[in-house]
Order: C-alpha cells, then structure tokens, then sequence
C-alpha cells in the first residue's frame, strides 16, 4: 500500500522535498553562521514573537515592551501570534518554527502543480511553476523569518485550491484564516464570490434550469461561513476599541508611507506628528508608535489623505497608480543584496550582487511576459483573470507601499500564482511552437 501511494503521487512528494529541502539547507548555513537570532532579524518578526509571549503570560495580544502588557494590540490580527505561541508554549527552539514554515512551503509548491493539472489539465505547466517557485530567492529568504506571510500564503493558496475543487466551505474557512492573518484577504473574498458567480451563471440566472436555488443557496452560505470565520476578532475589537474593523493598518499606513512620499515628491509639507500622544496613555518605551496605531487616531489619518486627495486629485492619483505598477517589479531582490548579503559578508562584491540583481528583475520582466502570453489563449481565461485578479488587486489596493524596502513581501502570496500563468503562457508558446515546426515537416 505504501509502495504504491508513493508511486502515485511520486512527482508530489519529489516536489515537496525539493521545495523543502532549499529552504531548510538555507536555515541550517543561517543558523550555523550567525544563529537563531537572524531568523528574527526584521522588526515584524521580534514583534510577532513578542506577541505570542505576552499572550501566553497575560492572555493579550499586545506589542507592548514594558510591564504592564495588557495594552490590547489594534494592529495585528490573532492567528499568527497565537501560531508562534504554540511554539514558546513548548518552549521550542525558533528553528522549529522555520522548520514548520518550510514544511507549509513544500505544501504551497505541491499545490501549484496541482493546480496545474486542475485549472489547465497539464503536469507540464504545474511541474514548471513548481520547480521555479521552489529556488525562487525572495520567497526563499522570507520564508526563513517568523513573519505572517509564509502562513497567510499557504492559507490563501489553500483556500484557491479547494474553490477550484468546488469545496467551497472549506475555502471560506482557509480564506477566513488568512484574512486572521493578514488582514488585506479581507478584499479578496469578492472575487471569490465573483468567480462562483461566473461558473454557475447558467443556473443562477436562469428560472427555467433547475438547482438555481441551492447553488444561490451555498452562495449564502460561503458568505455566511466567511463571515463567521472572521468574526470573533471583530467582536473583540468592537469590545476592545468600538469598531468593527479587523486591523487599523488600512488608514495609518496609507499616511504613514504613501501621504508622507507624496508631500515628499511635492514639496509640501508633511505633518507627522498629527496624533500626538495623550498623557492618559501607556507609558512605556515604544508608547509613541503603539499610540499611532490606535483605532481613534485612524479618523485623523482618513481626514488628512482624503484632504491631500482633493487638493491634488490628478497628482495623487497618479502617484498612487504608477507607484503600484512599479511595484510590480519590486521582489526584494535589491533589499536581500544590500540588507542581507552584503551586511552578513560585507566582502561580497557589489559589482556582482548588483548583477545578480537585475537578472533576476530581467527573468522577472520575462515572466510577466508569459503571463500576459497566456491571456491571448482561448479556453481558460476567466479561471486566468480571477487568479491574476488577486495580484491586481493587492498592488493597486497598496499602491506605494509596495514599493517601500521590503515591500516585496507583499506580494509574496500571489507568486505562486503568478509562476502558474507564467508557466501556461510558456507551455501555450511552446506547444504553438511545436506545432509550427510539425507543419512545416508534413
């Protein structure tokens, strides 16, 4: 039995361990050369760890550093933290919790191929998206540090994979958790809905076919398990701060990085300090910047975009938009040359870390190139253009942030995906090519 399960799913389990393998073989040089340590490098990730300890010890999720930690955090959502506490609950070492990252990893890249064969019935164009996926170096890097966008990736895939398998109550869950853990899944849900829209158009909309009813019927019901998913979180804010709102990211980072980058590029100036901290307020150390997250400074954030809006529609606009598409091509591959290479072997040529750079931006601009390939080919599109959506919309939803240092990150979830098109564009031109050559012999 066991022989042939791994007969079955051979190309699977080769999949998973390469994807497994890469990443865990970085860890260990990491952890043999600069320690632990490294794996908490980025300030989100000492923050998140942070949060599991407090959570454990005070029952809170709070960012706060100095006694008393029961300053309820408004910014980050509950699953990661609680994910990492499973961890300092055991008292496991951090290299464990990269371990278990990796191992999501491998799942990722088994799912790419199998969405391969799902969506367009090839193992050609999974295998392919998989293989590219599993040395891709942005997403190796960031999968080695505890941050949520390892484990938000391989929610949001999984829920992808189980919509197209028409398990769609199991998707809402996963999609649900990844909204739990970041927070911007949140705006992906309606294409979801869209998209079950489309496939059952025929019955939704047509009196006379029968089963109308219950497919409208699961519709309700996607939602409302979506809904439920997410909802304790949003009765713990409505108790803890009155609002319904799952994170007080949206407003303060559009302020924080996109506001303060146009009044840079204006020449206008940028007021900082439009928050300032009241004397009631918890008194530790990082009080200032816990203080800029609250809920009700998020009013006073709003206002002050929206002003710059209407005094500079056009301009900001504009700035919002090219910002986005030049995030496009923003993969951290310059942050991981300057900020992670070069600082841990500061011997490392430059001429040769900037060149290895642009080609990965260079394979990247070839990449795009197959998946806008791919959109020219009949038969697929609708299930090609509710992938791609996902990435759309997260770049023009974000705009300049995502080209801020390290702003790659951000659209780590969507590189599966995007692999995928690419690698259906590239079999697409193959198999045209192919059949070119045939013609031409006959």
């Amino acid at each position: 039995m066991t022989l042939s399960w791994i007969k079955k799913y051979k190309i699977e389990l080769i999949i998973f361990f390469v994807a497994f393998l890469v990443r865990i073989f970085y860890a260990v040089i990491v952890q043999w050369l600069f320690g632990s340590h490294v794996f908490i490098s980025f300030s989100d990730a000492a923050n998140y760890l942070h949060m599991a300890q407090t959570f454990l010890q005070y029952h809170t999720i709070s960012q706060a550093t100095d006694s008393p930690f029961l300053l309820p955090d408004p910014l980050r959502t509950p699953i990661y933290p609680l994910f990492l506490a499973l961890f300092v609950l055991f008292k496991l070492p951090i290299f464990t919790v990269v371990l278990v990252q990796n191992i999501l990893v491998g799942f990722i890249a088994v799912i790419i191929y199998r969405l391969g064969i799902k969506l367009f019935e090839s193992r050609s164009i999974g295998i392919v998206a998989s293989v590219i996926f599993c040395f891709e170096p942005m997403s190796i890097y960031w999968n080695n540090l505890l941050m949520s966008e390892t484990l938000a990736s391989f929610f949001f895939i999984f829920a992808i994979y189980l919509f197209v398998s028409k398990r769609y109550y199991l998707s809402a869950v996963m999609l649900g958790l990844a909204t739990l853990t970041r927070p911007v899944n949140l705006y992906f849900f309606p294409l979801f809905l869209l998209m079950y829209i489309y496939e059952y158009r025929e019955y939704l909309f047509n009196t006379v076919k029968a089963g109308g009813g219950l497919l409208w019927r699961k519709f309700l019901l996607i939602f409302f398990i979506f809904f439920l998913t997410i909802f304790p979180w949003m009765l713990r804010n409505k108790i803890q701060f009155d609002t319904w709102e799952l994170s007080s990211n949206g407003w303060f980072a559009i302020y924080y990085f996109t506001a303060e980058k146009f009044t840079e590029i204006k020449h206008i100036p940028y007021t900082r300090n439009i928050a300032p901290v009241s004397p009631d307020y918890y008194h530790g150390k990082d009080r200032q910047i816990l203080y800029f997250y609250e809920f009700f400074n998020t009013p006073k954030y709003k206002k002050y975009v929206i002003d710059l809006i209407k005094k500079y529609p056009i301009d900001f606009i504009k700035f919002h938009f090219t910002s986005a598409v030049k995030g496009f091509n923003n993969h951290d591959y310059g942050y991981i040359a300057r900020y992670v290479l070069q600082a841990k072997v500061p011997s490392f040529p430059s001429v040769i870390s900037d060149w290895l750079v642009g080609i990965g931006q260079w394979i990247w601009l070839a990449i795009y190139g197959f998946v806008a390939v791919g959109l020219f080919v009949k038969g697929r599109r609708a299930w090609q253009l509710f992938l791609l959506g996902f990435y759309l919309i997260n770049n023009f939803l974000i705009g300049y942030i995502s080209m801020v240092s390290a702003g790659g990150r951000y659209n780590l979830p969507f590189l599966p995906i995007t692999l995928l098109l690419a690698s259906y564009g590239f079999m697409s031109l193959w198999d045209y090519q192919k059949s070119l050559t045939k013609k031409r012999h006959v």
